[in-house]
């Protein structure tokens, strides 16, 4: 899926932490996460991960059934602050709503949480996503399943240095960036939309929002463009 869109690293994660095992020795250029389920996932298995290669957390409380806020993340939280890796965790209505996320960081102050989707929802859960990014230093927005225009307004809304490029290529199988009928928004391409965002955006912007930050949250060296 990747390669349809010249793109040439990724962070992925799973909802089964040892299916990413396989990755070790096979993928050079795809950084797992490690997939966490409060009370279920133990304490030694995120340590151990996060020493053997995995670069942050996943938390997806739409899927796993709890409040982005639950206190049961506060133990992983403090592992994560402790090592120095983000934390990533679905946002869309309900229990991985932008507010609920906007207070687990505010917590956690030295631990970067990323909202991915920015809100798979209607569009004032973003505008509250935004919200909460500007006021809340260590929390970024992700770009999965926006459309361009959608991505430039959050970068204008936020500044260059809080979103991060992304896709759900794992979820949705190797046609994922180009896939007909569109399958963002229902409108367009990843491929269609990438053209105007990096014309909109322009070089050096482009290359932040693409790559480097990611690249900088997760402690990846150099950057996007090398």
């Amino acid at each position: 899926a990747m390669a349809s869109a010249g793109i040439g690293y990724g962070i992925v994660s799973w909802y089964e932490n040892r299916a990413l095992d396989r990755l070790k020795g096979l993928a050079h250029n795809l950084f797992p996460l490690v997939w966490v389920r409060p009370g279920e996932t133990t304490m030694e298995e995120v340590r151990a991960r996060l020493t053997d290669g995995f670069i942050g957390l996943k938390l997806h409380p739409t899927v796993d059934d709890y409040r982005a806020d639950d206190h049961d993340l506060d133990r992983y939280l403090e592992i994560a602050a402790e090592v120095g890796c983000p934390v990533a965790c679905h946002s869309a209505p309900g229990e991985a709503d932008p507010d609920h996320i906007r207070r687990l960081a505010e917590r956690f102050p030295t631990v970067p949480v990323i909202l991915y989707h920015t809100y798979l929802g209607p569009t004032e859960g973003r505008r509250r996503a935004a919200l909460h990014v500007r006021e809340q230093p260590n929390l970024y927005l992700e770009s999965s399943w926006c459309g361009w225009r959608e991505v430039l307004q959050l970068v204008e809304e936020t500044n260059t240095a809080r979103m991060l490029f992304g896709s759900d290529a794992s979820v949705d199988g190797p046609h994922h960036y180009c896939r007909h009928p569109p399958n963002v928004e229902g409108k367009e391409t990843y491929n269609e939309g990438l053209v105007p965002l990096v014309r909109e955006l322009g070089p050096e912007v482009a290359r932040q929002v693409l790559g480097d930050n990611a690249r900088r949250l997760f402690h990846l060296n150099g950057n996007s463009h090398r």
